[in-house]
């Protein structure tokens, strides 16, 4: 299983309550995610919350969708590599 960092592009929703047309102005936000990585394809890349060894279980309680075309950067680890599991000590 891969860990993914990714930073990306999304919309931003404001209130427009009280404001004028001209006080809009175009912009969108810079976010960073950290999952595992579920499913990529040539249009967007899926992360997950968690992840269980269950197979009854699915794949993250939530699933991000991120279009390629949003992501800045992105990176990817295994999980054993990110965080090696510990040995217990004897004695």
């Amino acid at each position: 299983m891969k860990l993914a960092y990714i930073r990306w592009k999304d919309a931003v929703a404001e209130e427009a309550s009280g404001s004028t047309p001209a006080s809009a102005h175009a912009r969108l936000v810079e976010l960073q995610e950290v999952g595992f990585l579920l499913d990529e394809t040539e249009e967007a890349v899926v992360i997950g919350m968690e992840l269980s060894d269950d197979v009854e279980v699915q794949p993250g309680r939530w699933r991000l969708h991120i279009p390629r075309v949003s992501i800045q950067e992105m990176r990817t680890v295994e999980l054993d590599k990110a965080f090696p599991r510990r040995r217990k000590k004897s004695g």
